[in-house]
């Protein structure tokens, strides 16, 4: 009998001690839990905010109105401990500036850390597109184009943007329906051409013939060969097979 109350009396002590420390573990636990709670993280959304801002500040001057930016979501289970100073937004050495890009968002402080946020920026604007097929070595009129917005950060080379200054031009080449007639496609004046160039001041006219030795845009000037006199000057391209040269009084 004797034997029997020690082992109740150890079996007692055991469970009190188990009670104890499991109501200590209890209580413990909520205080871990607030712990790590009072840590704070910067969210997806602050940092592809700032990715965004930062990209519409430097690539948005006054004189291009068509830039379009868009930018990746992050991961939303990322955790970065959230910055006591401002969170800085920079290209990354050797980056591009336009189409598909890629900004660098850091913290400095408490913990140094830093990611990187895909983006995109984009510059639409209207510029002349083929209504129809345009055959090789045609003449371009107002029923063959028309202005269309398209993203130009993709395009290679120069678009023409003003239908005024592609009406009356020569193809170079075949030119598909809907596709960008760009700069280098066609000629107002193309080489080899026979032209008109009057040669004035204030006070004559003179007028000549002549062989256009390269391929030119309204506005453009380029080197000309005098049909009779053989000699070279530079004209001005003002209209289809047109040009013109300012004399000095």
């Amino acid at each position: 009998m004797r034997l029997n109350r020690i082992k109740i009396r150890k079996i007692s002590a055991l469970k009190l001690f188990m009670t104890v420390f499991a109501t200590q573990l209890i209580f413990a636990l909520p205080a871990c839990g607030a712990e790590q709670a009072q840590v704070k993280f910067e969210t997806s959304q602050i940092i592809t905010a700032k990715a965004k801002s930062f990209l519409e500040e430097t690539s948005s001057p006054a004189d291009r109105t068509g830039i379009e930016v868009t930018v990746n979501q992050l991961d939303p289970r990322l955790r970065l401990r959230k910055c006591s100073n401002a969170l800085k937004a920079y290209f990354p050495s050797g980056s591009r500036r336009m189409g598909k890009v890629t900004v660098a968002v850091s913290c400095d402080s408490p913990v140094a850390w830093k990611v990187f946020v895909s983006a995109g920026i984009y510059e639409y604007t209207e510029v002349v597109v083929a209504q129809k097929t345009i055959s090789r070595k045609s003449i371009i009129t107002n029923a063959d184009i028309t202005l269309e917005r398209v993203n130009i950060s993709k395009l290679r080379g120069r678009p023409a943007l003003d239908l005024n200054q592609v009406v009356g031009s020569s193809t170079k080449k075949q030119i598909r329906t809907g596709v960008v007639v760009f700069e280098h496609d066609i000629c107002m004046v193309c080489k080899g051409a026979s032209v008109q160039v009057v040669a004035k001041n204030e006070h004559f006219n003179i007028n000549m013939e002549g062989t256009a030795l390269a391929d030119a845009a309204i506005g453009e000037v380029i080197q000309v060969r005098n049909k009779k006199s053989k000699r070279s000057f530079r004209a001005k391209v003002i209209g289809r097979n047109q040009l013109e040269v300012s004399l000095r009084p």
